[in-house]
């Protein structure tokens, strides 16, 4: 029960911090005049999950604008911004490796990341966004690099990617597009997942960071039709990806000393993931309704000869909705997939998914949140509960979260717990981050994490991965 005194005691000071933090802004107004807060514009980081069409108006030259006016004009069409970051941490929990295997106890991440984004404003209804991605490790370097595996330093060691590359524009005034590699996010929960199925997810390090973070963009073809409170839109996704997991040799992976079977990718351009969503915003709710046609990002294992991890082609049918009433959100996601297939079954099976959770922010700063997921198999057999599938006929997840504020939103405090099952002790992870605004563009971000083992097979072999961290983000 270690995470629920955890838990108790961080929210206790939290509670404290901001009630002296409330006295001292009261006091101020007796001494000195107010003063505003700064606070770092970060629109340029998440535009990307921003699926709003720009409106920007148009700053074309003419033939009578002098020469020096139109270039001004013409450099306003650009915005270049660039994120750089120095992550690290320290892994404390980790066993003394055996003869020829990697160490991973102490430093187990020094990662300095650049993510360069360029934007280029056509005309006032059209722009573009290029944006890359790439790191270097230099913790394999520090350490003994010849005892990692192949797989280890080709996944983690470096990266260098197209994040997103596309076209947005207005062809009406109720018709947008949007073409290119992207990420579109689907449903109303921000730690599980039911209808958000169109982009895969980064799991190299599960429970560092959050869903936002994880999102890997796809090249997708994007429309989107306003009719009154309803947009409706369809989307085809021919670049097909899945899930980053953990490389075979590393200290998340799943297989101990045992490699998993080559996957196999399906090549499908002509047959690409097809999906449609029809979402309402009315005052005080919204709803969202969902369907598609695409691969599961966690592949099954093929009996042939030899074994390999295939993907199935699932047909997906949801909906998701947000109600607000005074302090409170209440949030909720269903979806019914079908076409699953395992490894010790001929048969495909169906799923049934169905998400509840609730935010309060009465509290002036403060954010509680509680999201559960359960994933119900239909026409179960218990065979599946038998290795390679390892596969329960309910499967669950909770997730609890608490962000708080202080100085003015320049410090930022996050715990989250998640768990799998009905209780911490079933298994699952505990993690507490402080992010401080040192300047405009500039923070630092300090925590830790702590796992539990339990029933997940994930869990059980990552139990050892406690750590702490420190990163170092500066946006320019």
């Amino acid at each position: 029960m270690k995470f629920v005194s955890i838990f108790v005691s961080y929210l206790l000071t939290s509670a404290a911090f901001a009630a002296d933090e409330s006295i001292n802004d009261l006091m101020q107004g007796f001494d000195e005049s107010p003063q505003e807060s700064s606070n770092q514009d970060i629109d340029n980081l998440f535009d990307g999950f921003d699926d709003t069409q720009d409106k920007p108006t148009d700053s074309t030259p003419t033939l009578d604008t002098p020469k020096s006016e139109e270039t001004t004009e013409a450099k306003k069409n650009w915005n270049i911004t660039t994120l750089l970051s120095l992550s690290s941490s320290y892994s404390y929990q980790q066993n003394a490796p055996t003869s020829g295997e990697a160490d991973y106890r102490g430093l187990s991440r020094l990662k300095l990341k650049l993510q360069p984004e360029f934007r280029y404003k056509i005309n006032s209804k059209w722009d573009s966004v290029f944006s890359l991605s790439g790191f270097y490790d230099l913790t394999y370097q520090i350490k003994d690099r010849s005892k990692f595996t192949t797989e280890t330093l080709d996944s983690n060691e470096s990266e260098l990617e197209v994040r997103e590359l596309y076209l947005r524009g207005t062809l009406n005034s109720s018709l947008d597009v949007k073409v290119g590699r992207q990420i579109v996010v689907w449903g109303k929960s921000d730690s599980l997942r039911v209808v958000d199925v169109l982009n895969p997810l980064d799991f190299r390090e599960p429970g560092m960071v959050d869903i936002e973070d994880l999102r890997l963009p796809v090249t997708m073809l994007k429309a989107d039709y306003y009719t009154g409170d309803w947009n409706i839109s369809a989307i085809a996704v021919p670049e097909i990806r899945f899930n980053k997991m953990p490389p075979f040799g590393s200290d998340f992976y799943l297989g101990g000393s045992t490699k998993f079977p080559s996957e196999t990718i399906p090549d499908d351009v002509k047959n690409p993931e097809l999906a449609l969503a029809m979402i309402g915003n009315f005052s005080g709710w919204d709803v969202s309704f969902h369907f598609a046609n695409y691969y599961d990002d966690q592949p099954h294992v093929v009996k042939s000869n030899p074994k390999t991890l295939e993907h199935s082609r699932l047909n997906l049918a949801g909906a998701a909705a947000n109600i607000v009433t005074g302090s409170w959100l209440f949030k909720s996601e269903a979806a019914y997939i079908d076409g699953l297939e395992f490894a010790n079954a001929k048969a495909d099976f169906s799923r049934a998914d169905i998400m509840f959770g609730i935010d309060y922010n009465g509290i002036v700063d403060m954010t509680f949140s509680i999201e559960a997921v359960n994933r119900h198999l239909l026409d179960y057999n218990e065979i599946l509960d038998t290795p390679p599938d390892y596969t329960k006929v309910n499967e669950s997840q909770v997730s609890l979260r608490h962000t708080a504020s202080f100085i003015h939103d320049k410090l930022t405090t996050t715990i989250l717990t998640s768990f799998f099952g009905t209780s911490p002790d079933d298994g699952g992870f505990y993690r507490a981050s402080l992010d401080y605004e040192i300047d405009s563009g500039m923070s630092i971000i300090l925590g830790g994490i702590v796992y539990q083992s339990g029933d997940s097979l994930l869990l059980n072999s990552i139990a050892s991965n406690d750590r702490v961290f420190a990163d170092f983000r500066y946006s320019f």
